[in-house]
Formats: structure tokens, sequence, C-alpha cells
């Protein structure tokens, strides 16, 4: 399943440059690493959908209570997975065209006190979810053993999680900080 429709989509790719080739359409470097990165993206996203099919179909058979709810939280984020690789796409698409997508908001400049309320901010966060793993390691220590060591799988996650939010957090920290030195240099 992997490999056959990789390659379909490859083979699809490969014959549309061919066809480019052959009508004299030239390839600009930039339209050509965002359209590869495009075509990457779509066939992720094709191969992604048809996993969670397979997904959603087994949580639906299924009916071991346990097993059904685990496979719920694998569906929930492979649907996230895949509205986020859409959304990219669509991102992409828009550069190729130089549009922009109807619903897709702009930035706006944030005002100074937004910028600094939403860094402090930022940094609280950061420091809540750093004190959050230390307590999901510690509850999911406590928790091994118990209820055929679920509640420590679901801790594992969780702190795998807050990992996550830390990653995205820490950009975010980067871009208002980014922002504020910006507006410092054109006060001056």
């Amino acid at each position: 399943m992997v490999r056959s429709a990789r390659a379909s989509s490859i083979k699809a790719l490969a014959g549309q440059r061919a066809e480019d080739f052959v009508w004299g359409i030239p390839e600009s470097p930039e339209f050509s690493a965002v359209q590869r990165l495009m075509n990457e993206f779509q066939a992720h996203a094709t191969h992604e959908g048809g996993w969670l099919v397979d997904y959603q179909a087994m949580a639906k058979e299924c009916t071991d209570p346990l097993i059904r709810f685990l496979l719920g939280l694998i569906v929930a984020d492979e649907e996230r997975h895949h509205e986020l690789t859409i959304r990219m796409i669509s991102k992409l698409k828009d550069e190729l065209a130089w549009t922009r997508s109807e619903g897709v908001p702009r930035r706006v400049k944030l005002k100074r006190k937004e910028a600094k309320e939403l860094l402090s901010s930022v940094e609280g966060f950061l420091d809540a979810e750093r004190k959050g793993i230390k307590e999901y390691e510690r509850l999911k220590k406590e928790s091994e053993g118990l209820y055929r060591d679920v509640f420590a799988l679901l801790y594992q996650t969780m702190i795998h999680d807050s990992h996550k939010h830390i990653g995205i957090l820490e950009f975010l920290r980067l871009k208002l900080q980014d922002n504020r030195r910006s507006a410092r240099k054109r006060q001056t």
C-alpha cells in the first residue's frame, strides 16, 4: 500500500514534468521547489488519508472498549494531522498562484503592549508545560502496573504532547521577540 501510492504519485509527477518540458514551460527554481514540496505533501496526505480510514474502521468495528478508546485517540490525532497537511498544501498553492485562500487570516502587526502581554503569557505557559511534564512523569511512575499499564501509556502521551507544546511556544516566543526588536528599530 505504501509503495504503490508513493510510486503512482511519483509517476504522475514525472509525467507532469515531462508534459511541461514538451510544451516548453520553463521551471523556475522557486516554483520548482514549492511545486515539489506541494506534491510531496499531497502524496503524504493521500497516504495518510488511507491510514485514517483504516484506523476509523478498526475503531468502529472493535468491541473492546479499551482498544476502541486508544484507537480513538489515534484517530483524533490523525484527523488533526490530515487537516494540518491539507492547510499546508493550500498555503503552498497560494504561494504558487500568488493568491490567498478565502478564510485564511492575514497576519497583522501587533501593537507593542499586546506583543509584550503575549510574550509574558507565552513565558508563563512554557513554565507551566515544563512543570506539567515533571508532574506527568511522577504520575506515570506511580500508575505503572495499574489498569494494564494504560494509565502510564496515557501519561506518556501527555508528556509527548507537552514537549510538542513547548516547541510551539518557543517558536512563538522567538517570533514575538523578533516583533519587539523590529518595533524598537522602527522607533529609532
